[in-house]
């Protein structure tokens, strides 16, 4: 059920069994779990229902203060559903080796393994409507490409090519609508600012101070606790003082707010196709079942151990001057084939005819994606290479509070000082130099590479893009000497707070973060299923 915080009456609410604060991918599909089990679930989003831009202003006081950082004004989106009303719905999970130990590249091992994951994939897939899509490699992208009639890109000792799935509907407050506003589902609170957590010196959390829009800061209590606002917002609740004025007992953790992690990412390079069709068939994205995939190549485990290097990928980005109307064109094609375009095939020939400056590529491009399933890209586009690096986690990369700036509710607001090591520029400079050996050897295409990059020029640096994949900053680990959680992530100091989110990451691979994020607030859900209040009941049955 969707409320309003500022209708609701906090007074006469009974404890739930879980808070989850925030409410975007890892929040929503966390708080539906618990509550399609039969608890009583809160969650609160500071937020409206849907984007605005009033809501939106009270990101505008964060600063980035090291590397520049446009996805921490860009990339965060303060209503119901979060980042998901706006991203394309890619979900790739975090390979099995970047959890583990890798020696020579200064990225930690998490404290779970991919056994420990496992369990949460199906769920999660199921979760999102891609039941039918499986994310192992090998398998499951050859069958894909059998269906499409065309050979998968030549795998190498070094070079993985692999696909990625995307979610049929990405917008998850739209997903999960009915969950959202049915009575079994969770009791949602949109307004919901989270100002200051009512934490004892054992640190147990006994409710959630809301500071409402219109003023007031009601109490939410609950026995459990799990934060997932976003990496930022975690790690800037958890430094706030309790509801007390007290610094909270997990407050001197070392590793709070620190090991901020975005992923590096950088045009590496032009691409020179030998055969266009060929080209195009081999990377242009796909359509099977609702279900998009889209082609890329990933650096694999094994050269990554052989020359020290972080995990890495790349897709290529097909420019072109008609790029604009490309992209409704795309939209369009997209919702006749889900059946949402108003007019069906009449609409989509006025929608054609409104696109004169594209009319003599739309009906070729239209007939290849309804044929092939294949979303076409212009013939005349230049063709870069993208790269998507992970980052080593450094602890001076780091979100902290403002000593002097406070946001709208009177709360401090987050500098964000992004650092990146210098040794990281290795890693895409390095990958770009095999995919060119590859595409050559595989006659597939020339890489015309970035000179800066291959000279491993520091000031390559500069040109370096963020992904608005914001990560650490509440790590977890084996010990509070390591990270701010354990490897379920529960607070150390706290016996019922816990952080749900890509904010846990110690290390990140290249992989976007929100599918194995997905996955890791499913399987506390199921840990406080298990364990309940104190360990001492279960909460779900």
């Amino acid at each position: 059920m969707l409320i309003p915080a500022a209708q609701f009456d906090f007074a006469a609410a009974p404890p739930f069994d879980v808070a989850v604060v925030g409410a975007g991918a890892v929040g929503l599909t966390l708080a539906v779990s618990l509550a399609r089990r039969g608890r009583r679930v809160a969650l609160l989003e500071a937020g409206p229902a849907r984007p605005e831009a009033a809501s939106q202003s009270v990101f505008a006081g964060a600063r980035a203060v090291g590397h520049p950082l446009p996805g921490l004004h860009l990339g965060r989106f303060r209503n119901l559903g979060g980042t998901t009303a706006f991203w394309g719905g890619q979900l790739v999970p975090v390979a099995p080796h970047v959890l583990g130990a890798r020696p020579g590249t200064g990225a930690p091992p998490w404290p779970i393994g991919a056994a420990d994951l496992a369990p949460w994939t199906g769920p999660a897939l199921a979760l999102l409507g891609l039941g039918a899509a499986q994310t192992d490699d090998a398998p499951d992208d050859a069958a894909i490409w059998r269906r499409l009639g065309v050979p998968a890109p030549p795998a190498t000792a070094t070079i993985a090519p692999f696909l990625t799935r995307w979610a049929p509907e990405p917008d998850l407050a739209v997903l999960l609508g009915p969950d959202i506003r049915g009575a079994a589902g969770p009791t949602v609170l949109i307004g919901a600012q989270v100002a200051a957590l009512d934490a004892g010196p054992d640190g147990q959390v006994r409710a959630a101070l809301v500071a409402l829009p219109g003023g007031g800061r009601p109490r939410l209590s609950a026995r459990q606790f799990v934060l997932a606002n976003g990496t930022v917002e975690i790690a800037r609740l958890l430094q706030f003082p309790t509801a007390s004025g007290v610094p909270a007992p997990w407050a001197d953790n070392p590793w709070l707010g620190r090991g901020f992690l975005d992923h590096v990412d950088c045009l590496a390079g032009r691409i020179e196709p030998v055969d266009r069709r060929r080209f195009a068939d081999l990377f242009d994205n796909a359509v099977l079942d609702g279900i998009k995939y889209c082609p890329k190549l990933h650096l694999t485990a094994a050269a990554q151990a052989q020359e020290g290097l972080l995990d890495i990928a790349a897709h290529v980005v097909f420019d072109s001057a008609i790029a604009g109307d490309l992209a409704n064109l795309k939209i369009m094609l997209r919702g006749l084939l889900r059946g949402r375009l108003a007019g069906g095939w009449r609409g989509a020939a006025r929608g054609l005819g409104a696109l004169p400056g594209t009319l003599r590529f739309a009906l070729p491009m239209a007939l290849r994606y309804l044929r092939h399933r294949r979303i076409p890209n212009p013939a005349g586009a230049t063709i870069r290479l993208r790269l998507t690096a992970e980052q080593r986690p450094l602890p001076d990369s780091r979100i902290t509070l403002s000593p002097r700036r406070r946001d709208a509710f009177g709360l401090p607001e987050a500098d964000v000082d992004w650092r990146i090591d210098p040794r990281d520029l290795e890693t895409p400079a390095r990958f770009a130099e095999l995919l060119g050996v590859w595409f050559e050897d595989n006659r597939i295409a020339r890489l015309v590479p970035d000179p800066q990059l291959i000279a491993r020029d520091p000031g390559f640096l500069a040109r370096i893009d963020d992904a608005n994949h914001h990560m650490g900053g509440a790590r977890m680990a084996a010990t509070p000497a390591e990270g701010v959680t354990d490897g379920h992530g529960r607070v150390f100091g706290s016996p019922n707070l816990h952080v749900a989110g890509a904010a846990l990451y110690p290390a990140s691979g290249f992989a976007n973060p929100t599918f194995t994020a997905i996955c890791l607030g499913l399987r506390l859900a199921d840990r406080l299923c298990a364990r309940g209040a104190g360990g001492n009941h279960a909460l779900c049955a």
